[in-house]
């Protein structure tokens, strides 16, 4: 029993029945789990249970990180005021925006859920006024860019 690759699939070759010579695999760590298993005795479902144990880690998302470290630090240099993290929030894009479990202010910080939650991400969250902002690499740019707006039209002297 050894273990091939067939154009993308991984397939076993070798004499013998059984759910092993008719499964392919997407890549080479599982076709090397469905062989233990097989040759424990185990059935399909047992190589489904093992692989789901044994799953290598999920890819770090780097340039999400670098582009949200940059975004972080010039968020902790602005130093949003509540008034102004409440008036972006009121007018944020779906998924920018949760309610917060406190009025208190809380500053921002980077925030890896990548491959911990479903539909996890990277992001910064700050919040005040019962709102929490998780600022994604596309949303942090927009929030620095509306304190820096906000704060320009109210120093203007046209106002």
């Amino acid at each position: 029993m050894r273990i091939a690759k067939v154009g993308r699939k991984w397939v076993i070759e070798g004499e013998g029945n059984g759910w092993i010579f008719n499964k392919t695999f997407p890549t080479k760590w599982k076709a090397e789990v469905a062989v233990e298993v097989f040759q424990e005795g185990g059935r399909v479902s047992n190589y489904w249970k093992r692989a789901r144990e044994k799953a290598p880690p999920k890819k770090t998302p780097w340039r999400a990180i670098k582009k949200l470290k940059k975004a972080c630090v010039e968020i902790e240099r602005l130093s949003p005021t509540c008034e102004e993290i409440e008036e972006y929030a009121e007018n944020a894009v779906y998924g920018t925006v949760t309610s917060a479990r406190s009025e208190d202010y809380f500053g921002s910080r980077l925030h890896n859920t990548w491959g911990v939650k479903e539909g996890g991400r990277v992001h910064i969250d700050i919040g005040c006024c019962g709102h929490h902002l998780m600022l994604d690499k596309y949303s942090a740019e927009g929030f620095i860019q509306f304190i820096k707006n906000k704060r320009k039209a109210t120093t203007s002297p046209n106002s």
